[in-house]
């Protein structure tokens, strides 16, 4: 989670811009206060000062991750990890692994994660990843490549660390590390071909979206589309056959081969899955909000064939907003919306003594 507002220091000092030593310490002491009193607002993970450990079964093979927090000001919210994020990552443990104590039958029905149909074949990115467990997860049960984006700062600060931490120890299958890390947009490969990167992604910003765009592609080369493979499974051995008797003139050849390529070229810098967890910030209603610039950063990135999981919880009237901006251009394709409670039992009425107001979406765009 990420609020992805670039925080700009509109103080100006009266020493060639240099804060005196007094300044310093009360500059120091007011984030140390902020820092001691931020917490989140889950329902359940209410310190973000301890590491929090993932764990989960693929195979017979035990897997943990380990994500570090931080409640320090320079990275909220983003520092912290959310319940949000821990549900989507048992969602996703649970469609991979079928003896897993979470099953939610709807989710993994025919055709709802397909194309492609493997998870080995998908390529994730999530935005707003804050301390990146829910990616990492994704990775570790072994995405074709994950790419986890947020703000500079908590990239550098907190999801390149935790990525660092997940590679190293060789956790989540994600072992014996190598190529390229360190520093914004670092990547880290495993022994088992599993990739997982890390790119700063400010909402809105074109520049940002196309860098990231390039970067999925570095990290696993888009699998093309072939619009008369497509043809042909619709249309089944009678209309191929159909086609043979009766051969398309050369306009017609033509138009199918751009139709091919266009097809062809639609996946480049286009993930497969989208994660997006809890992004849903608090504000009045009717006031300026980053719902603009996030769905703007959504439309740029996906396509028909992506698989979009938003994660979200009812804080208050205007969380509703988001959700209704994306009705206007997705629909969902898992229904009615997973519920906190049917991923985790300490999320029901009776073990909280009060409604959760989570649920997760699986979206497609409209055609």
């Amino acid at each position: 989670m990420g609020n992805n507002k670039k925080k700009h220091n509109n103080k100006i000092k009266a020493s060639g811009g240099k804060p005196s030593s007094s300044n310093k310490k009360a500059s120091a002491s007011s984030k140390d206060d902020a820092a001691s009193t931020n917490r989140p607002k889950n329902h359940l993970i209410m310190d973000a000062t301890s590491p929090y450990t993932f764990t989960y079964t693929q195979y017979g093979s035990k897997k943990s991750i380990t994500v570090n927090q931080t409640p320090n000001e320079d990275t909220w919210p983003g520092g912290a990890l959310w319940d949000i994020g821990v549900l989507m990552a048992k969602l996703l443990v649970s469609i991979n692994c079928p003896t897993y104590s979470v099953s939610i039958p709807r989710l993994i029905a025919p055709g709802i994660w397909g194309p492609p149909t493997t998870w080995k074949d998908k390529r994730i990115l999530e935005l707003g990843c804050g301390v990146g467990l829910t990616g990492l997860v994704a990775a570790s049960l072994g995405a074709r490549c994950v790419l986890l984006t947020d703000l500079e700062v908590v990239v550098n600060k907190v999801t390149l660390p935790n990525v660092e931490l997940v590679v190293g120890s060789g956790s989540g299958g994600i072992s014996s590390a190598s190529g390229s890390g360190g520093g914004a947009g670092g990547k880290k490969k495993g022994a088992k071909g599993i990739n997982v990167a890390a790119l700063p992604l400010c909402w809105g910003n074109e520049d940002d979206e196309n860098a990231a765009k390039k970067v999925l592609d570095e990290m696993a080369p888009p699998q093309k589309l072939d619009s008369l493979v497509s043809a042909k499974k619709k249309g089944g051995k009678k209309k191929v056959q159909q086609q043979q008797q009766h051969p398309s003139s050369p306009n017609d050849q033509q138009k199918q081969e751009n139709n091919s390529i266009a097809a062809s070229s639609l996946r480049e810098g286009i993930p497969d899955i989208l994660l997006i967890g809890d992004v849903a910030y608090q504000h009045k209603p009717g006031a300026p909000s980053h719902f603009d610039v996030l769905l703007s950063t959504i439309l740029n990135i996906t396509d028909e064939h992506t698989v979009v999981m938003f994660g979200t919880r009812m804080r208050m009237a205007a969380s509703n907003d988001l959700l209704d901006m994306f009705y206007l251009h997705f629909e969902e394709i898992v229904t009615p919306p997973i519920e906190a409670h049917e991923v985790d039992d300490l999320f029901s009425s009776e073990a909280l003594g009060r409604k959760h107001n989570i649920t997760i979406h699986i979206f497609r765009r409209k055609k």
